[in-house]
């Protein structure tokens, strides 16, 4: 039974004729082809994405930023924008990191306009030569994208002097796929 025939059997099933669904008196009818596409896309894995932001105060400290991830969970990207540079006396570094390394994605980022200006950004595939330990063989791949278990990555920014202007972004894309085997033949 293909999409077209279940969903006028669901209408049936509702006691709704088959086409007899309407917005503000206009008809709403899918094409079989347009419902198969509804049905392949329902199949894919979506990206989702947490973001945290860093805003400088006016006092020396540390801030640190988290984003959860689920068990299963595919780390995409990890990007770090710097939306206006800090401006504290002495230094505004970054890093960001899981429990096991806190700075295992990228280390020492100086915020400040050493590693980003304002509107730049850090990606995996643009680290800026801030890559962490979690990226090998001279920026050509990255370990623990995927993990079975779930996961904290956490972003710390550690200031030393005093300032007001830092305004930092880190947005953390990830994928939760449907894992099918492969068949042998």
């Amino acid at each position: 039974m293909n999409l077209l025939t279940k969903g006028k059997a669901l209408l049936g099933a509702l006691g709704l004729p088959a086409g007899g669904l309407s917005i503000a008196g206009t008809a709403v009818t899918a094409t079989a082809a347009e419902l198969n596409r509804m049905a392949a896309a329902a199949t894919l894995a979506p990206l989702l994405s947490s973001e945290v932001t860093f805003t400088e105060t006016a006092t020396a400290g540390t801030y640190t930023g988290s984003v959860s991830l689920p068990a299963g969970a595919t780390l995409v990207d990890i990007i770090v924008h710097a939306t206006a540079l800090w401006d504290t006396g002495t230094s505004a570094t970054m890093k960001i990191g899981d429990v096991a390394d806190d700075d295992g994605y990228y280390t020492a980022v100086n915020l400040k306009a050493t590693d980003l200006l304002a509107g730049e950004s850090l990606s995996f595939a643009q680290s800026g030569g801030k890559a962490g330990a979690y990226n090998v063989g001279t920026n050509t791949h990255w370990t623990t994208r995927y993990s079975s278990s779930a996961r904290v990555i956490s972003g710390i920014v550690t200031t030393v002097g005093t300032g007001t202007a830092g305004r930092t972004r880190m947005t953390v894309v990830y994928s939760l796929p449907t894992a099918t085997a492969a068949t042998k033949v």
